[in-house]
């Protein structure tokens, strides 16, 4: 090196490669919460539907689509119920489907379905070749399943009244033909503590089932919440005791040795180790900053405290995006710059050049520095060059995906 221009040239030739990498992965220890409360009553709430709907259609598949086909053969067509049958469920249909994807929940669709359904049970009774609790009245038992679809996202007092409705329309049918005879009201009576104990079971045990399931999930949320709190503090806890050791192998040694009177303030060396632990400190202090450049503000401090100390510094503006960098790679990117600015005289000119996969930092002062501090990390080398009082130091990080210069 022939002089500062030359110095300055050597800084300005540095290699910057230009392809572009992933960044490194941030790793989370945190552990992973659980599905959201919502979620979990949304699904077994679909499973206790489903289980509803499968009931519903099977029984009306296999259960009374012979009996209607059997009626229709025995007694006609306006006999057998096949049109009360049909729109019975194409009324199934339009609920299951509206209730599956989340609708139901106003009085819209009950107030559409329910009084047609009551109807066809009416109608089923009124025309049953063999009466109300004969063999081809399928509609008074069958008309509480698809209540059911029907009122599922609504009160369990709707579906009573419902069945309220449906029982009483059938005792009133029942007297009104003058089948109303001891026997038959007891039969009657079974038969409607029969079909509505088994609908009430699916209506009111898939929402215990759900219920259940929002419990579990709203202490498995809150457990989630408190290992995350927990780990949280202790991540805190750990940051904060790796600080304090970072910061008492920096200056304790120092005030050690100024208490007990070993500490020559007057030596030149002294004076630059004492410079350096206050740049340090500075840089710990701004190392967790919320800013778009972490290393730039570092840069910027260390500066900063050689300003303070009467050094005029030049910090050029980086050539290059600086790419995100884990702490310690800044901080083996930075300790070359805080010594040769521990040991500058009067001035002293830092520039970066950065890609996404190489960050160069130099320093050009006129500063005496007998050798440059060791790296602190693998993948940063550090370089340095002096010409009379002039120090040219180098710090180059390089990613390891990158492809060597």
């Amino acid at each position: 090196m022939a002089s500062q221009s030359a110095l300055s040239a050597r800084v300005a030739r540095q290699p910057v490669a230009g392809q572009l990498v992933p960044s490194e992965p941030v790793s989370n220890d945190l552990p992973s919460l659980p599905e959201s409360v919502a979620t979990v009553e949304q699904r077994y709430d679909r499973a206790g539907l489903w289980v509803a709907i499968v009931v519903t259609f099977g029984w009306y598949l296999a259960g009374v689509a012979p009996v209607v086909v059997d009626s229709w053969l025995r007694y006609g067509l306006n006999a057998s119920g096949a049109v009360t049958w049909l729109v019975f469920a194409v009324l199934g249909v339009v609920a299951a489907v509206v209730v599956l994807r989340g609708g139901g929940r106003g009085r819209g669709l009950p107030l559409v379905i329910c009084p047609v359904l009551l109807a066809g049970s009416v109608l089923g009774a009124l025309v049953s070749p063999d009466g109300v609790l004969g063999h081809f009245d399928w509609a008074f038992a069958m008309v509480g399943w698809f209540a059911v679809l029907a009122l599922w996202r609504r009160q369990l007092l709707e579906l009573i009244a419902f069945y309220a409705a449906n029982v009483t329309a059938g005792g009133v049918i029942l007297a009104t033909l003058g089948e109303a005879s001891r026997v038959n009201v007891g039969r009657f009576i079974a038969l409607c503590c029969g079909i509505s104990a088994l609908q009430l079971t699916v209506f009111c045990g898939a929402r215990m089932v759900t219920a259940m399931a929002r419990r579990g999930a709203e202490a498995a949320d809150e457990l989630a919440r408190t290992r995350s709190m927990n780990i949280a503090a202790e991540a805190v806890q750990a940051a904060r005791r790796s600080r304090y050791e970072t910061i008492t192998g920096t200056v304790a040694h120092l005030l050690e040795g100024l208490a007990v009177g070993q500490l020559d303030l007057t030596d030149r060396f002294t004076r630059q180790e004492v410079a350096v632990a206050v740049t340090r400190l500075r840089r710990y202090l701004v190392e967790s900053d919320e800013v778009p450049d972490q290393l730039w503000h570092e840069l910027q401090v260390c500066a900063d405290a050689a300003e303070r100390q009467g050094i005029a510094v030049d910090l050029v503006a980086p050539a290059g995006l600086i790419p995100t960098l884990p702490v310690d790679v800044r901080r083996a990117l930075t300790e070359p710059i805080i010594a040769a600015l521990a040991s500058t005289a009067t001035k002293a000119r830092i520039t970066v050049v950065a890609s996404p996969d190489e960050v160069v930092v130099a320093i050009l002062a006129d500063a005496r520095l007998d050798a440059p501090p060791p790296s602190l990390h693998g993948a940063v080398e550090s370089s340095h060059d002096a010409e009379g009082e002039m120090l040219w130091l180098q710090a180059r990080w390089m990613s390891p995906s990158a492809s060597p210069s």
